[in-house]
């Protein structure tokens, strides 16, 4: 059974009053026959109720975007941030790490006496080290070398019996144990000499001179050179004014050793020109070329300027020892005026005053 109900105008009237306050349109059936309300109703703001969200983690191997950061510094500078992927361990092989290396190696002092006590210092990087001393002739052998620390200091004493040796060298040697590989550095003394030139004072080590000769000697001065005649060992000595070659500090030198060997006799084909003069004797031979030993240096040495002459000469060489068939040795001789003349291994001389 359905009611019909019927509001009465005040009934009415409160409901607009409770509705007074809501703005939109509220239809509102009643009984039939009655007449319809429209109520305007204000709109209502309704705030949502949060709803919890559970944070999710990142997937971690998911790949990151490059991104681009702006700093809020002054100055502005931007920086781009890439990602860097996890790195992979790389296994360490032989080859990449480092080798054997000697940082230093010295002997002190760097010249000493047969029988005195020098001192070695080093320092390396490696796993093992070696020392062993060693010279030119045989004097050390393996059981001489010793096992040393990376780093350190030892003295050694140099034999009685290296006295005539130009020095001792000390080699090091330094080894890792992932390489094959070595390292070797080379200290080294050099031995004192008991005598010194007949030129100097000055203290000599390694190469020592030889006991001088002092002998009777004759000498000529020409126009491009000088001739000296040395008693003992018996031999001249032709210095041209010629630089040996281009540009070279020495000038040529030639050498003829007693007893000469004639050839001939061509002394009258050489009229010396007025204040001027023909070299005679030995001197007049090696000139001319009538020895087996000389081609002749007329030419190259020009007219004497005077008369041969007799004088007291020195003549020191070093104690080099002979290498590939050849003689080492650099000698000195006094010229006739007191000038030291250095005749040089390799052939050539000049003065000692002009080194």
């Amino acid at each position: 059974m359905v009611r019909n109900w019927t509001l009465s105008p005040i009934v009415m009237l409160v409901l607009c009053l409770l509705l007074a306050g809501c703005r939109g349109t509220l239809e509102i059936d009643i009984e039939p026959g009655s007449p319809t309300w429209t109520v305007e109703v204000a709109e209502v703001q309704v705030s949502p109720t949060p709803v919890p969200v559970t944070p999710t983690a990142p997937d971690p191997t998911a790949t990151l975007p490059a991104r681009t950061v702006t700093s809020t510094q002054e100055p502005t500078a931007t920086w781009t941030l890439t990602p860097s992927p996890t790195a992979t361990p790389v296994p360490t092989s032989a080859s990449a790490l480092p080798g054997p290396e000697i940082l230093s190696f010295s002997a002190s002092p760097a010249e000493a006496w047969a029988g005195e006590r020098i001192t070695l210092s080093w320092e390396a990087r490696g796993d093992r080290a070696i020392i062993c001393p060693s010279a030119r002739y045989v004097l050390f052998a393996k059981d001489d070398c010793w096992q040393a620390p990376l780093s350190g200091t030892a003295s050694f004493v140099i034999p009685r019996e290296a006295a005539s040796f130009p020095r001792i060298d000390f080699t090091l040697t330094v080894e890792t144990t992932a390489s094959a590989a070595t390292a070797t550095g080379q200290a080294s003394v050099a031995l004192k000499c008991a005598l010194t030139w007949f030129f100097s004072d000055e203290p000599q080590a390694a190469i020592c001179p030889l006991e001088p000769v002092h002998t009777y000697a004759a000498a000529q001065r020409f126009q491009q050179g000088t001739m000296i005649w040395l008693e003992e060992p018996g031999r001249y000595y032709v210095l041209q004014d010629t630089p040996l070659y281009e540009d070279a500090e020495r000038s040529k030198l030639d050498l003829i050793n007693d007893p000469l060997e004639i050839t001939g006799d061509t002394s009258t084909q050489f009229q010396a020109p007025e204040d001027l003069y023909a070299p005679v004797s030995g001197f007049g031979l090696v000139w001319r070329g009538d020895i087996v030993q000389s081609p002749g240096f007329h030419e190259q040495l020009g007219w004497g300027l005077a008369p041969e002459f007799g004088y007291d000469a020195i003549l020191q060489c070093d104690n080099a020892a002979p290498s590939g068939g050849r003689s080492w040795q650099t000698c000195y001789l006094e010229g006739p005026e007191g000038e030291v003349i250095m005749l040089h291994p390799l052939g050539g001389w000049q003065l000692w005053d002009e080194l």
